[in-house]
């Protein structure tokens, strides 16, 4: 079989855990000798790579400016990356015809518009949509979701480009199926308007090989713990840091260690370091990047507590669930579909989201309960080993794509999206 895949960026371009996953599906079906070829956007790290073919119309070098923020785009470049571009679509036009594909997926085509799936409307074979987030929503029904347009006119504008473009694309836009993340996920397409019966949850995965559990020990001095996510408001680093402030204010607790590991804009990152400041802790925090999964997986076995702080609707969250296999006892928000993954008070400490309070609560709990943070660890090694493998998601993905294939192929696919 072979499968093209269209995404918005690829590795070594990195924003957040979907193009790390797509790098990691790809990866594997290629060992397990499928044709796999990955339709981006341009980079020059890309150019070594012969199955990446670099046809979406921006540079992925500039990825802080496009993805991150980083500069205004104006109302053409929005355009462009949010509802429709004629270059980027004769391109993947051109490529996909070439490449003659038994199965076309778009994993995550955020700022890249709907061109790429416009293009292969009428390729001769399935077509889905693999959707960790509101990607799709953003391309086909709504691109006012994501530019968040403030005044009168920009709402006025946005309506506007609606109406006249994005609603027709979408209409010509042919989907034979969607694999979603979660229920979170998949509930909030349904209430879009996909058909139910084409949407199908298909929850991640990691890989035990390399997020096994460390040797246990007792609690750091200082009790260390790790933070792993990219740096904006969101995934929430600076309720960690207002939940150490209160932690320093209870009698019985002993000094915290705050690793955090990832990367944001340049603006974040300064927000986040003037509310450290503030809260006086700057001693306690340190500031590490992005690390290769080695270097991470050493840091949560030398970790005494994970603590995932996501605000925003969090589709599904991986990174607490890797935590677990490396034996971490995990604090998580209940936001979005991160509840799916886990047992409130059996496998991790849930707790609402944006609550300083509410985590610092829970850090202490796990600080002074012996057995609660030993039952979470063991818990959580065991459910990770019987449950969240990465070898059966791809297994399961695998079946996904057959049965589309031979449903395609007797004419009896479903529409995900007329």
């Amino acid at each position: 079989m072979r499968i093209v895949r269209l995404v918005n960026l690829y590795p070594p371009y990195i924003v957040g855990g979907n193009e790390m996953l797509t790098r990691d599906i790809v990866e594997a079906l290629r060992a397990r000798g499928y044709d796999v070829h990955v339709l981006t956007a341009r980079g020059q790290q890309l150019d070594s790579v012969p199955y990446v073919h670099q046809v979406f119309n921006y540079s992925l070098d500039d990825k802080e400016a496009i993805f991150l923020g980083g500069r205004r785009l104006s109302p053409i470049e929005l355009l462009r990356h949010h509802v429709f571009d004629p270059v980027t679509y004769r391109n993947v036009r051109r490529v996909v015809r070439q490449l003659h594909p038994d199965l076309v997926v778009a994993d995550n085509l955020y700022m890249a518009s709907a061109s790429p799936l416009l293009a292969v409307r009428d390729v001769p074979c399935p077509v889905v949509a693999q959707v960790a987030d509101k990607w799709l929503l953003f391309n086909l029904i709504d691109w006012g979701l994501a530019v968040r347009p403030r005044v009168a006119l920009q709402r006025l504008f946005v309506k506007a480009v609606q109406a006249l473009f994005q609603r027709p694309i979408a209409r010509r836009v042919r989907l034979d199926g969607v694999v979603t993340v979660s229920n979170f996920i998949r509930n909030l397409y349904v209430r879009a308007g996909f058909a139910p019966e084409t949407l199908e949850t298909m929850y991640l995965g990691i890989d035990h090989k390399v997020f096994c559990p460390g040797p246990p020990h007792s609690l750091n001095d200082p009790v260390r713990l790790v933070f792993i996510g990219g740096l904006w408001e969101g995934k929430g680093p600076q309720v960690i840091v207002q939940a150490l402030r209160i932690l320093a204010q209870m009698d019985d607790m002993p000094r915290f260690h705050l690793d955090i590991f990832g990367d944001g804009t340049e603006r974040f990152k300064r927000y986040l370091r003037e509310v450290i400041r503030q809260t006086g802790i700057q001693e306690q925090v340190e500031f590490h990047g992005f690390v290769p999964w080695q270097i991470l997986v050493q840091a949560m076995h030398q970790s005494d507590i994970f603590v995932f702080a996501s605000i925003w609707d969090e589709p599904f969250a991986i990174t607490p669930l890797q935590a677990s296999g490396c034996g971490l006892p995990v604090v998580a928000t209940r936001a979005g579909g991160t509840p799916e993954g886990f047992v409130d008070e059996e496998t991790a400490l849930l707790i609402p989201p944006n609550d300083a309070q509410a985590m610092a609560g829970a850090i202490a709990r796990l600080v002074r309960d012996g057995a609660l943070r030993r039952r979470l660890r063991e818990n959580g090694i065991r459910e990770t080993r019987e449950r969240w493998s990465f070898e059966a998601y791809v297994e399961r993905l695998l079946d996904f794509y057959w049965r589309i294939t031979e449903r395609w192929e007797q004419g009896q696919a479903h529409r995900a999206w007329l």
